[in-house]
């Protein structure tokens, strides 16, 4: 049952002297007392290896999810090698931690809908926030980017306090939602309120015309214009309303007569 081969090859002595073992125990009797050499590998054996079952695993508190857009990585972090097209879903599939969304900074908080972390700060009295997405980063490196980013908008000075803005006087207040000035009046015995966008009028002034609604509840700043469409006195049935202008030698929005 010894093999040896060319010079050239390896010798599988050992090889064959195991075999040859296996395949006298195999063949022997029942009742027969094993041989010194066996005795001693076998526990050579027993010594170097574990009796039963190996099995790994996981420990940690997951859970399976699927993300829509996609899991980035080092190649997918430059701008080539984005997933195309952007718009377009990539679903893949990836085991989570159940402690990966926990964030102990308050302006460092998980989007579920773009699949990514978002690092808010307030910057020249300004709410301004920059997203860093899983599907650019990958799962744990969009965290990680994210709380480093905010780290350096802390050493370089930039994080800003969030403005307060108080009211000038009661029944008039900011909204933060809305982005304007509300004024809140009695009108014929009535509470009203208007709302003055401060995108429209710009901050102060939406702020002066919310305060002049409540002084002047009628008119304010801006005076009530009449209602659009034909007047009454020129409504007749049976005709249309160009025709009326037209017979009452109305002037139009260019300040033309009708003709």
């Amino acid at each position: 049952m010894l093999c040896r081969p060319g010079r050239h090859l390896l010798t599988w002595r050992p090889l064959s002297l195991a075999y040859a073992r296996w395949e006298a125990r195999l063949f022997s009797e029942p009742g027969a007392a094993p041989s010194a050499g066996d005795t001693e590998e076998n526990t050579t054996e027993s010594s170097l290896v574990t009796k039963g079952a190996r099995v790994y695993r996981r420990t940690r508190a997951e859970h399976w999810r699927r993300f829509e857009w996609g899991i980035g990585s080092r190649f997918r972090m430059l701008g080539k090698n984005r997933f195309m097209p952007v718009h377009a879903p990539h679903p893949m599939n990836s085991v989570v931690r159940d402690d990966y969304y926990d964030s102990d900074n308050p302006s460092i908080v998980w989007n579920e809908l773009r699949e990514g972390w978002e690092v808010f700060w307030y910057e020249n009295q300004k709410l301004t926030a920059r997203p860093f997405p899983v599907k650019k980063y990958g799962l744990e490196r969009a965290k990680v980017e994210a709380f480093q980013f905010f780290q350096e908008l802390e050493e370089a000075g930039r994080l800003g306090q969030r403005p307060k803005i108080e009211a000038p006087q009661e029944g008039v207040f900011f909204d933060q939602r809305m982005q304007c000035w509300v004024s809140l009046f009695w009108r014929d015995g009535r509470p009203q309120s208007r709302c003055f966008s401060a995108t429209k009028y710009g901050f102060e002034g939406s702020k002066m015309l919310a305060m002049a609604k409540q002084r002047d509840p009628v008119n304010g700043v801006l005076a009530v214009q009449g209602g659009a469409g034909t007047p009454i006195i020129l409504k007749e049935k049976g005709k249309p309303s160009y025709v009326n202008r037209m017979n009452s030698g109305m002037r139009g929005p260019t300040g033309l007569k009708y003709k």
